[in-house]
């Protein structure tokens, strides 16, 4: 069997820390917003298909994203936290695919090499959850196996797919990368300082 794993990009909150009026998801690295980052590195890696989870600000959100082939949703209950997106998110899946890989919208450095990476780690052994790791620190995104979707879909708060990693420790592969930079966030408006390509 052709095992598929497909996409999706939370970009649906509200990004309280940003301390600006523009939204997190809309900020700007060399020209390009954030958002439309890592949509174009996801539709450039193996994913077989990528879905933008959209809400605070939605309309200029999805205007950002333009013309680029993704499926986008809104999570008009974005407020109630990340496990709203993830629940968003896995209902546009495609019902064939195999697993799903969660990417968030804030880490300018994730590489096509990381999410291509993930997927070969899971294609390749019997992990139902794949995460990177840099010195033992897990960071995103998560690759979830369909085996777990049940446990996905009844999730609730702001936490996302990590909530059930205690309980499926024996099942999760960590792919140790050579530096922490793929991980590396921005939560802050002052994070985008450390950006200038």
């Amino acid at each position: 069997m052709n095992k598929t794993v497909s996409g999706v990009i939370l970009a649906a909150g509200p990004s309280t820390r940003f301390g600006s009026d523009l939204p997190k998801q809309l900020a700007e690295i060399s020209g390009e917003s954030l958002v439309s980052r890592v949509v174009r590195r996801a539709l450039s890696s193996r994913l077989s298909e990528v879905i933008v989870v959209v809400g605070y600000e939605a309309a200029r959100v999805r205007a950002a994203i333009g013309e680029q082939p993704v499926s986008v949703i809104e999570n008009r209950a974005f407020a109630e936290g990340q496990s709203t997106s993830v629940r968003a998110g896995l209902t546009r899946a495609d019902a064939r695919a195999a697993a799903v890989m969660f990417l968030p919208v804030d880490q300018p450095d994730l590489s096509v090499a990381v999410i291509d990476a993930l997927i070969e780690v899971y294609l390749h052994t019997s992990g139902a959850i794949v995460v990177p790791s840099y010195r033992g620190e897990r960071g995103a995104p998560v690759l979830i196996d369909r085996s777990l979707f049940a446990e996905l879909e009844v999730l609730e708060g702001d936490a996302g797919g990590r909530q059930i990693f205690s309980r499926h420790e024996d099942q999760i592969i960590d792919l140790p990368l050579t530096t922490a930079d793929p991980l590396r966030d921005v939560d802050r408006m002052e994070d985008l300082k450390r950006y200038s390509e």
